[in-house]
């Protein structure tokens, strides 16, 4: 016999527009026969289960589920336009649910729902999805031979998990396919059997697939596809990394371990049947038939050292401690003999080489079974002390690595647990087979997507060198940053790196994706984000995504994001800032974020602090590196208030200079914060601090230059009056320029002492020159005592500081 078998799953049987892309699927493969099984349409079986449920209950609560499990369907039908088959396949319909509504009547009396008639309203979902593609594929021309599967698979009598009789379901399939092969398809359903005494039973959940992979076996199919909602096996659940990409192919061994680890694409059990026959599984999507999806079969053309990655939540671990007992010849049995009785499924063993320890690890749902079970059998152990008290750990999952390429390969496992404490994951406990196919390693359920991340990008992903950034801060420098990293993109690229944004935030909403923020439309993003009513919430949502090389970008002036400075830097997010709160604010909290050492080697960068885009931080921070010792500093630190200078250099008046710096955008919107000298005198602490000084902002002396009352009262008074303001300092430019001297305001650090102050300079000063928004800085050190070191340059601009973070953001890079 020449014959494929296709599985449909629920979720390629949920509307009418997925039946008629089943439909198309099989009408472009119609060449060859092919046998079909389907599931009941998506999330049928848990409505049925539900609806029984209900009816059990004794109160008359039934009706209203039911009807709406009887729409779902008929309007499903009505959409399909089926023409002549309209009126049989709805007749059969309107039976089957006359059927189902007599049942739960009979329920609703006896007050009660057995396995055996859970199992008997569950195959509802199966036998009603089967009449209606039937008639589907009858009206698209197809000649379609439909067959109970209850007349092919017997099972025990264990209703609800089945164990099929192949002995008889083999032999059963083979006669009935080859009864009347007159067919361009036979269609039937999974998940259902027969037992013993004719009822009808479930193989479990994902039995349509294991009704397939028999169905397959007994025919000696050529092939047998499993059609889904995912374009193919994947290397790691797409919902927890991103960038999980497509197995093209892989081994039946491969795909049992990745299935019995919690790949749920393929119900485990399945494989067997087909591999024992040698028979190719194929799995792609429905809705991309086209795509040649991952290829199961004996052996693969390459061998993969790992071939994906896969995890099972809800486990806890039972620790039994006590060499005396653990040590004596078949204790293990006794231990799996009792907790086989009970039909407890162990997942994952480990014991200790001293066999002082044996650790089993199990599904939540059968930890009470087991720790009854256990204490039954070690009583007398227990009570003699050969055992200590019993441990359970829980809230636990598996992570496992599988791949045929592992038992060749040197340092696997170091590589994998090297990602994990990168990282700081915890590892519970271990195994590995002795095929060495697959490492299994416990952890805790709260680091599961970390590692699977963390263990993907070390495994699976080229040697990108990536950075997660949220961008705190959406106003001249901030979206200059974003214009930035988006030219950049293609560049960076190149260099195999990447900075992804995912998270942004201004003062009022925020808006996280892990994949990454399109810098070219991110304005919409934030508009389409979360309100938020502190920054708080931003970082409580970045930190929980726990991202490798999470960096916190604060271009904001807000104290309220920099008091996230601290806590960022704690959890292992490093924090790149040109706001200077954070950095002025006490000294005990500077030293936190700047000398102490932070997880995942976290960092505070703060180059733009000072000078915008001028590399004064880092050159001081290097000088001391080297040994260097730094005695003095001497600073022209606002670029705002030295254009406003310059411009009274020629000839302007300070009222005229002061307007012509706010056009320009060089001042704050309201100009007496630059004027002031607060911000001047920020930026001097933190260069007295980085010079290695101990000093707070009480300790700068700023001597102003600027009457007292010219900060009373509101802005829009202060610009009305700037004439009057200005008038002193109007006469101190004028008289230096009759002596030949400039005036300017300099911010200077000796040993303890910050003073702000306007100054007069001469001509061989080295600011005297200083035009337009440059800032300058003079250090005088043990090695350049004779002339001192000078640093100049344009220190005002949203564009220019936006650089500088960008250069600091790129410091972060690993390698750098």
């Amino acid at each position: 016999m020449d014959l494929e078998v296709l599985k449909f799953g629920g979720s390629s049987l949920a509307t009418s527009t997925a039946m008629q892309r089943v439909g198309d699927v099989l009408i472009e493969r119609k060449s060859v026969q092919r046998i079909v099984v389907c599931s009941a349409m998506g999330g049928m079986t848990n409505a049925l289960l539900q609806l029984g449920a209900e009816a059990a209950s004794g109160q008359a609560l039934f009706h209203e589920p039911l009807a709406a499990i009887r729409t779902r369907h008929l309007d499903v039908c009505q959409e399909l336009t089926l023409d002549e088959h309209a009126p049989f396949v709805q007749q059969e319909l309107l039976q089957m649910f006359d059927e189902l509504e007599e049942f739960c009547r009979g329920l609703n009396l006896l007050g009660e729902l057995s396995p055996k008639s859970s199992d008997h309203m569950a195959s509802f979902g199966e036998r009603i999805a089967v009449a209606m593609v039937s008639a589907y594929l009858s009206h698209r021309g197809l000649s379609v031979r439909r067959v109970d599967a209850r007349s092919w698979i017997s099972t025990d009598g264990q209703h609800g998990n089945a164990n099929v009789q192949l002995d008889s379901s083999l032999p059963a399939i083979v006669q009935g396919v080859e009864s009347d092969l007159s067919f361009d398809v036979l269609i039937t359903e999974g998940f259902i059997g027969s037992g013993p005494d004719g009822s009808t039973t479930t193989l479990g959940r994902g039995g349509s697939d294991y009704t397939a992979s028999l169905i397959a076996r007994a025919v000696q199919a050529n092939c047998m596809e499993k059609s889904t909602d995912v374009p193919a096996m994947l290397t790691a659940d797409p919902r927890i990394v991103s960038a999980a990409r497509i197995i093209d192919t892989m081994s039946y061994e491969e795909a049992m371990e990745l299935c019995h680890f919690g790949a749920k694409v393929i119900y485990h059990p399945t494989i067997a049947p087909l591999k024992e026959a040698g028979i190719p599984l194929i799995v792609r999507s429905t809705f991309e038939s086209t795509h040649p999806g991952t290829l199961i079969v004996s052996k693969p053309k390459e061998k993969a050292v790992v071939r994906g990655l896969s995890s099972v939540s809800d486990i806890s671990l039972i620790t039994l401690e006590g060499g005396v007992a653990i040590a004596r010849s078949g204790f293990s049995r006794r231990i799996f003999s009792s907790l086989a009785q009970r039909q407890v499924n162990v997942i994952f063993i480990t014991q200790s080489s001293s066999e002082q320890s044996m650790t089993i690890g199990l599904s939540d749902e059968d930890l009470d079974a087991a720790l009854a079970s256990l204490h039954e059998e070690l009583e007398a152990d227990l009570v003699l002390g050969r055992l200590s008290p019993i441990r359970v750990d829980s809230d636990l999952s598996i992570v496992a690595l599988v791949g045929e390429g592992m038992a060749s390969e040197i340092g696997l496992s170091g590589k994998a647990f090297k990602a994990l404490g990168d990282r700081e994951i915890n590892i519970r406990a271990i195994a590995q087979g002795s095929t060495e196919r697959n490492i299994s390693i416990v952890l805790g359920s709260s680091d599961v997507d970390v590692a699977l991340r963390a263990l993907h990008r070390v495994f699976f992903e080229p040697p990108t060198r990536r950075l997660h950034l949220f961008c705190a801060g959406l106003g001249q420098v901030g979206s200059a940053l974003l214009s930035q990293l988006q030219d950049a993109q293609e560049r960076l690229l190149e260099e195999d790196v990447e900075m992804r944004v995912v998270g942004i935030a201004n003062s009022s909403t925020f808006h996280l994706n892990e994949s990454g923020i399109p810098l070219n439309s991110w304005q919409t993003c934030l508009q389409e984000g979360q309100p938020m009513t502190t920054i708080e919430e931003a970082q409580k949502e970045f930190a929980a995504m726990r991202l490798d090389r999470s960096v916190w970008v604060d271009n904001t002036a807000s104290s309220e994001v920099a008091a996230l400075c601290l806590k960022n830097l704690e959890t292992g997010i490093s924090v790149v800032t040109s706001n200077k709160i954070a950095a002025t604010g006490a000294q005990q909290d500077w030293e936190r974020m700047v000398l102490k050492g932070h997880p995942n080697n976290a960092r505070f960068l703060n180059e733009t602090n000072v000078g915008a885009a001028l590399p004064i931080i880092k050159t001081l921070r290097e000088l001391k590196r080297s040994g260097d010792h730094v005695l003095r500093m001497e600073a022209v630190l606002s670029g705002s208030v030295n254009f406003i200078c310059s411009e009274m250099d020629e000839g302007s008046s300070f009222a005229e200079a002061v307007l012509l710096a706010k056009q320009k955008g060089f001042t704050e919107p309201d100009p007496r914060l630059d004027l002031g000298g607060v911000d001047v005198a920020r930026k001097l602490l933190i260069l007295a601090r980085e010079a290695g000084d101990q000093l707070e902002m009480i300790d700068i002396e700023n001597l102003g230059f600027l009457p007292k009352a010219a900060f009373d009262g509101t802005k829009e008074e202060f610009m009305m009056n700037l004439k009057k303001w200005g008038s002193g300092l109007q006469q101190e430019f004028d008289d230096a320029k009759r002596s030949g001297l400039r005036v300017r305001l300099i911010a200077s650090w000796q040993a303890g002492s910050c003073r702000i102050e306007m100054q007069r300079l001469s001509v061989d000063h080295p600011f005297y020159g200083l035009k337009h928004s440059d800032n300058a800085l003079a250090i005088t050190t043990q090695r350049y005592s004779e002339k001192p070191l000078v640093i100049q340059g344009s220190g005002a601009g949203a564009k220019l500081t936006a650089s500088g973070v960008f250069s600091d953001i790129y410091t972060l890079l690993p390698g750098k």
